[in-house]
């Protein structure tokens, strides 16, 4: 029996999601709704989807296995809590929340109503990821350090920190999550950014960012990322792992590691394997253990982008536990307005 899906959010990620779904024969699109009802309709045309202009109304009349919510991060925790609310799985796309208090209150949603969530940090689930996971083995990472180099963004109202809370909170979180997966939690971060290359008229954000890490098992880390560059530079993103004579470059969908003496390796994953190949037949299992970004790697994730952001502004080492616990109320973190 196919897995019910319903999409809330009939945009670009939106979009993607069905297509990757259409591929999947476990997977039944059921519903689609977006504020724009053509844009619902559009999406739902094809699946022979049911189109709605209310996810409320969506979710109360379909009842799917599992709902895909495709929306900006600032509706992420009242979608996720009548989600939980009603006993549906949830894949919800990055970041998880835009504060501390919305990230905390969908953590709760999710734990209380017991259902399975996943955050969209398609970067855990790729099966060339596993492959650094094996090489990694028990060796204790010592280093990580990431890079994205990017473009003025191309969605428009991510253009601006106010709504799009910037390239770190955007972006980044990928490059931060997947450190995470491999080193284990960041108890420190210190970040400086830089306003340079791009006017302000033109990108009301900031062009590169530069942040440090500390993590919980003793290593460190670094991530590296601009704005200010164009699409198309080889290998734009990725993070470097490293442990006693070992380097894991981690690119999505490409893994090389490189040993002293030895040729380095390269494995690349299926052509069109999609982190929704690997959600679906966890919700068709009820697999709990399946699910490698839950909605506390979300809050996690999600707090050390804010933390950067918070840290860019004071200019000073943020302890993240303590940010998680008590975050601070003394000025705006971006993002901090509604698009």
């Amino acid at each position: 029996m196919a897995v019910s899906v319903a999409i809330v959010g009939a945009g670009r990620m939106g979009k993607n999601h069905a297509q990757n779904l259409a591929r999947i024969a476990a997977a039944k699109i059921v519903g689609v709704s977006d504020v724009r009802l053509d844009a619902a309709q559009a999406l739902a045309a094809e699946p022979g989807a049911s189109p709605f202009s209310d996810y409320q109304e969506m979710l109360e009349q379909l009842k799917p296995d599992v709902v895909y919510l495709c929306t900006p991060a600032i509706d992420h925790a009242t979608q996720i809590a009548f989600a939980a609310e009603r006993g549906i799985n949830i894949f919800v796309e990055k970041p998880l929340a835009t504060t501390i208090e919305e990230a905390k209150a969908a953590v709760a949603a999710v734990e209380q109503h017991d259902v399975l969530c996943s955050v969209g940090y398609q970067w855990r689930y790729n099966p060339a990821t596993d492959i650094a996971r094996e090489a990694l083995g028990d060796l204790p990472p010592t280093l990580l350090a990431g890079w994205w180099y990017w473009t003025i963004p191309l969605i428009e109202w991510i253009k601006d920190k106010r709504y799009g809370g910037g390239q770190v909170f955007d972006q980044d979180t990928h490059l931060i999550d997947l450190m995470r997966y491999f080193a284990g939690d960041i108890t420190s971060v210190y970040a400086a950014y830089a306003s340079n290359a791009v006017p302000q008229e033109e990108l009301p954000n900031w062009d590169a960012n530069a942040l440090t890490f500390k993590f919980a098992n003793a290593a460190v880390g670094s991530i590296h990322s601009t704005y200010a560059l164009f699409p198309g530079i080889p290998n734009g993103n990725g993070i470097d792992v490293i442990a006693r004579e070992l380097l894991l470059r981690i690119n999505l969908g490409t893994t090389t590691i490189f040993r002293r003496g030895q040729e380095p390796a390269t494995t690349k994953a299926p052509a069109e394997w999609s982190i929704d190949h690997s959600f679906i037949p966890a919700i068709a299992r009820n697999d709990r253990a399946a699910i490698r970004a839950t909605v506390q790697d979300g809050l996690q994730s999600l707090a050390v982008t804010l933390a950067a952001n918070y840290s860019a502004t004071v200019g000073l080492i943020i302890d993240l536990p303590d940010f998680i616990a008590t975050p601070p109320t003394d000025l705006p973190i971006m993002p901090n307005t509604r698009p």
